[in-house]
């Protein structure tokens, strides 16, 4: 009896040991600031020496902030316009890379992956300087061949665009490597099955590959929405927010409220929104794919 006592006191002790480091970063980096945010959104802290409790007055500001929900809708369409690149793009080069036919799989798949290696800012400012005006790389083709050279960082649309190519560029390689472990996963014996009843490659692309493949789409999905949803970084590195405000997304609007116009509170209560903006989303697609399974 002691004995199993002494057994499960070990596992217990150990299991705390190796949970502990994971509990105090996610306590440090998490809940703290999570708890620090709430209270924040109910005052008027200006990052100094105010901070008045006010109640709810920073979610009523904001309810009737036009800029917020410009911010809101703005971060809303570029998340719809990109997410079908994000799944579309990773699929088909997981599918080149995972079919016998290619040859030199791992030299594309390292080439792919490694944007993923690079920080968002110092994508952002490779991508600026392909897409700059005057000595960008992407305007002198343009000018070889005979075309006019296009002003991508003073036309919103095209620095929309720009935005856009640069974020599935750092992505496509993390989301290839999730694809290819879905296809990797799938038996072959179904192939073989479709290849002897005559079905041809691309029929069982859409009739087997596709539905296997819905669990890592599902994936891929969520984390893509939350990426552009939450996107930062990249912009500041190509636009900072512009020309004007066009590319000025919603972390943009918090960070500007909180750290250029110094209201911290109002802020923090954007950011409160913000996230359960965030969890609706997730929930609504959770719903809608089932998770994963049949839609």
């Amino acid at each position: 009896m002691f004995k199993r006592k002494g057994q499960a006191f070990c596992h217990t002790r150990s299991f705390w040991m190796f949970v502990l480091p994971s509990l105090l970063l996610f306590t440090g980096f998490f809940l703290v600031p999570l708890v620090l945010s709430i209270w924040f959104s109910l005052t008027n802290y200006d990052g100094w020496k105010t901070m008045d409790f006010i109640g709810l007055a920073n979610y009523t500001n904001i309810l009737q902030d036009k800029n917020f929900y410009t911010a809101v809708g703005r971060t809303l369409v570029y998340t719809v316009c990109n997410l079908p690149f994000k799944i579309i793009i990773p699929l088909l080069l997981a599918t080149l890379v995972t079919s016998k036919w290619m040859r030199g799989k791992t030299v594309v798949r390292t080439l792919v992956y490694i944007p993923v290696l690079l920080s968002a800012l110092v994508a952002g400012i490779t991508i600026n300087w392909m897409f700059g005006q005057e000595y960008g790389l992407i305007n002198f083709i343009l000018q070889s061949i005979g075309l006019t050279p296009l002003e991508w960082s003073l036309n919103p649309a095209l620095a929309t665009v720009v935005i856009s190519v640069a974020s599935n560029w750092i992505s496509a390689g993390y989301y290839m490597l999730l694809y290819i472990g879905g296809i990797n996963n799938i038996p072959t014996e179904l192939y073989e099955a479709a290849e002897v009843d005559g079905t041809t490659k691309v029929q069982s692309f859409f009739r087997i590959t596709l539905p296997l493949l819905m669990p890592t789409t599902f994936i891929v999905l969520l984390l893509s929405t939350v990426s552009l949803l939450k996107e930062y970084a990249l912009v500041q590195g190509i636009t900072l927010g512009g020309p004007g405000s066009s590319t000025t997304y919603i972390v943009q609007y918090i960070f500007d409220q909180g750290f250029n116009q110094y209201k911290y509170g109002y802020a923090s209560a954007a950011g409160i929104l913000i996230t359960f903006l965030f969890i609706i989303i997730a929930f609504i697609q959770f719903r809608v794919t089932k998770g994963g399974g049949e839609v």
